[in-house]
């Protein structure tokens, strides 16, 4: 049984038992069983309230993870982008070297045609 449904069952029987022993027919020779239904439902509630910070702690846990990622994730595509547009440039370059090697070698054939 896992920890959740563990302990809304002991509360439900914590507060099963409290209600029917704090009933009005309650008295003095009751007490012990009235303190003992009182330690069991502190008990439960302790152990609800333990879970309840386990699991606000590991919220936060989370939280704080995927605010890093964030941040990471935000230089990455700051990274990305200088990529792209140096791959915008370094193309332009390549195309204008590209051209003027043409050229020149448009140039040397017509000048071996030449001689």
């Amino acid at each position: 049984m896992n920890k959740i449904k563990r302990v809304s069952l002991i509360l439900f029987v914590a507060g099963f038992s409290a209600g029917f022993i704090f009933s009005p027919l309650a008295n003095a020779k009751d007490l012990p069983a009235l303190q003992s239904a009182a330690t069991y439902a502190r008990e439960g509630m302790d152990k609800a309230k333990a879970a309840h910070e386990a699991n606000n702690q590991e919220i936060n846990r989370l939280q704080k993870i995927i605010e890093t990622q964030k941040k990471q994730l935000a230089e990455e595509n700051l990274r990305l982008e200088k990529a792209k547009s140096n791959a915008v440039a370094s193309e332009k370059q390549y195309l204008e070297a590209q051209k003027k090697f043409e050229k020149a070698q448009s140039v040397l054939d017509e000048a071996w045609s030449k001689k």
